[in-house]
């Protein structure tokens, strides 16, 4: 029986009715492991001289790469060397999805979130639309090519109090596949773990993450962030918009 492990990230634009993106990779957890986690750490970390992680904003910070002792050069090698290692991984998969958030917040304008007695209601936000909409994606992909698979678990980054209510929210997810007229994937659902910077398969969708949201807007884009993002672009996954309509399904199956 295999184990996958799903890291990803988000972004949102610049005021929040703008695209909001969820993005990350699934793989089983050997190979994330056994290849890919010891690769990434040789190759793109350690240097010389040696960064404790690789978080795209950070690396295009003067402040930050200052701090370690990398200069823009080598910060843009870094980069590169890590597209490279995504680039030549055969079992990483990207999923993305990304929502209008205006529209989003507009439908759920009344709605406050309670997953628990001990949890004050917020504000629905777009993870958790985005989150149920890319976990039910990767689990509909490991259930249709790896007969073997035992269950999926997922790592998000640890950022305050949106990952506790997510943590809430996934334990409701069995539920929600329900509603969405997949009870059978549930069987798949693992544990979310929240991570630091320092998890790898973080910070490989930071890079996904990052370079698909500003290949939106291309004006924001290099030469460089270009070439890396037409090399991500080229791999087989799936990247789509959750529709007007998806979204009302989805607050019928959270019983909003």
């Amino acid at each position: 029986m295999a184990v996958f492990v799903s890291g990803s990230d988000e972004t949102a634009g610049k005021t929040k009715r703008d695209t909001f993106l969820f993005a990350g990779w699934v793989a089983p957890e050997e190979d994330w492991s056994r290849f890919f986690a010891p690769a990434w750490q040789e190759r793109v970390l350690d240097g010389p001289p040696k960064i404790p992680y690789l978080h795209m904003t950070e690396m295009r910070s003067a402040k930050w790469r200052d701090k370690y002792g990398i200069s823009k050069l080598d910060a843009d090698d870094r980069i590169d060397e890590a597209i490279t290692l995504i680039d030549t991984m055969p079992t990483l998969y990207p999923v993305g999805m990304r929502v209008d958030a205006g529209h989003l917040r507009d439908r759920f304008v009344t709605t406050k979130v309670k997953m628990s007695a001990t949890t004050k209601p917020i504000a629905y936000e777009p993870d958790f639309t985005c989150f149920l909409a890319y976990v039910w994606v990767v689990l509909n992909y490991v259930d249709r090519h790896y007969e073997d698979a035992e269950k999926v678990d997922f790592v998000v980054e640890q950022n305050g109090v949106i990952t506790k209510y997510i943590q809430d929210f996934h334990s409701t997810i069995p539920q929600a596949l329900t509603a969405l007229g997949s009870p059978a994937l549930a069987r798949l659902v693992g544990e979310l773990i929240p991570g630091g910077k320092d998890r790898v398969p973080l910070q490989a969708a930071d890079v996904l993450c990052w370079h698909t949201a500003r290949a939106r807007h291309p004006e924001t884009m290099d030469l460089a962030d270009k070439r890396r993002y037409f090399r991500i672009s080229r791999l087989k996954g799936i990247y789509q918009q959750i529709s007007n309509e998806q979204i009302s399904q989805m607050a019928t199956a959270l019983g909003v």
